[in-house]
């Protein structure tokens, strides 16, 4: 019989979950620059400001999440993931619909959701999955 081997707190963060965070942050960092441009297009005067604050608020929300991960919450792992699977079906209709219409517009969301899937995915691999299970 093997002896259970416990992870230590004291592991380093893994290499594949600096590498989620940082495809994650892109995403968000890309969306939101993206946003501001689209807004600034769509909407003027007090509406824009309204706008400009609804979107901070939200980048906000997405990097206090980026950054639990980073510093190893598995509750903000988990509830990233349940957000993306969510969002998912709706952003790639809306990506294929914008690429009919504007193929740069659509293949930076495309772009988007490539690296919110690929984080995401990185942060479920073997080698997360010890580090996540020895922070607690």
């Amino acid at each position: 019989m093997d002896p259970t081997i416990e992870p230590s707190p004291n592991i380093a963060r893994p290499e594949v979950v600096t590498r989620a965070v940082l495809a994650l942050a892109a995403s968000f960092a890309i969306g939101g620059i993206r946003a501001v441009f689209d807004l600034k297009q769509k909407v003027s005067g007090s509406a824009f400001l309204v706008a400009i604050l609804l979107l901070a608020v939200f980048l906000g929300v997405c990097f206090f999440f980026v950054s639990k991960i980073a510093a190893g919450r598995n509750w903000a792992r988990i509830t990233l993931l349940v957000l993306i699977i969510i969002q998912l079906p709706f952003t790639i209709l809306g990506s294929i619909a914008e690429i009919r219409t504007n193929l740069p517009h659509g293949s930076i969301s495309i772009i988007i959701v490539i690296l919110q899937l690929l984080g995401t995915y990185l942060l479920f691999t073997t080698n997360s999955n010890l580090w996540f299970r020895s922070r607690k």
